[in-house]
């Protein structure tokens, strides 16, 4: 765990979605073009916008969007794959709304 830790750093957007190949899932860390300013954190953590979904024979299930704030996303996104969730973790900033409104949308179509 640490080293993924490690490997990802402090970002604001973690992804984890299905890889080319069956069983294999592509792990990404990024940073914004324009960060903005961090919005509704807390003590705790930052805030993050969050989207997950399953990946069904027919396409993406179980699709969902809310917020939360995460101490350490890293080990949140390793507990999701674990229970075979895929998704993307972005951190919630005066940046960040249209981003993940747009990633939704795409994935609403697929």
């Amino acid at each position: 765990m640490n080293e993924i830790k490690q490997l990802l750093g402090d970002a604001d957007t973690y992804t984890f979605l299905p890889g080319e190949e069956e069983d294999n899932i592509h792990i990404q860390s990024s940073e914004y073009k324009n960060p903005g300013t961090k919005l509704d954190g807390s003590a705790m953590g930052d805030c993050y916008h969050i989207i997950i979904f399953k990946e069904g024979e027919e396409g993406t299930e179980h699709l969902d969007k809310f917020e939360a704030i995460l101490t350490a996303p890293v080990e949140y996104m390793m507990r999701m794959i674990k229970e075979d969730w895929y998704g993307i973790i972005c951190r919630k900033t005066t940046t960040s709304t249209e981003f993940v409104e747009r990633t939704f949308a795409k994935l609403q179509e697929v």
